[in-house]
């Protein structure tokens, strides 16, 4: 994708982000829980929570699954699936971070696997480690210089270094560089729709 279409892609994120917590906002409420009772259970403040559903405001990647372990449903439910077999760019998806723009390359019927294109800006990244409930997540870096950090290890991947390593290791990433990165991630099993258990998240 070029660097004209990721700035439209980003200016759109504002949209995206309050898609994605007025997604949290109906499942929640569909649940019969308040905001008190979710913020509670997830560790963050009712008026953090208010904000997120509001699309107002940033969350990192641990925080997120937090919540959405409270309200039952995996992360994977948030995603707008690609309905073509051919995907061109990736639907614009939210998996939490600062500074994060991540498109989801595989349709909802692709049950094997799932990948992502992560585009990381200076300074951007998932804002803390976390686990996923898949097996295997496989990445490979497609420009720039992104630290990935497993089970307190550093990784650095550049332009077509890759690593594998389970997903329920404890794991972040960001970039530390000056300008924009890129990585490309195939998870196996592809990320649940439906909450397994409490939450992992560190």
């Amino acid at each position: 994708m070029s660097i004209e279409r990721d700035g439209r892609a980003a200016k759109k994120s504002s949209a995206l982000e309050a898609s994605a917590g007025a997604q949290l906002r109906a499942i929640r409420l569909s649940r019969g829980l308040s905001l008190t009772e979710v913020a509670h259970q997830a560790d963050v403040t009712k008026g953090f929570l208010s904000q997120l559903e509001r699309g107002l405001t940033n969350v990192s990647v641990p925080t997120l699954l937090r919540v959405c372990d409270v309200l039952q449903i995996g992360v994977g439910e948030l995603f707008a699936y690609p309905d073509e077999q051919v995907v061109e760019g990736g639907s614009r998806i939210d998996m939490g971070g600062d500074g994060v723009a991540e498109y989801l390359l595989t349709s909802a019927d692709t049950t094997a696997f799932q990948v992502f294109r992560s585009v990381i800006e200076p300074g951007g990244g998932t804002g803390g480690p976390y686990r996923l409930d898949t097996t295997t997540i496989f990445a490979m870096g497609l420009s720039g210089s992104t630290r990935l950090i497993v089970g307190g290890e550093t990784r650095i991947l550049s332009v077509g270094v890759s690593t594998s390593f389970s997903g329920q290791t404890l794991h972040q990433f960001d970039n530390p560089g000056t300008t924009v990165s890129e990585v490309l991630w195939v998870l196996s099993p592809p990320l649940l729709r439906v909450a397994r258990g409490p939450a992992q998240a560190g």
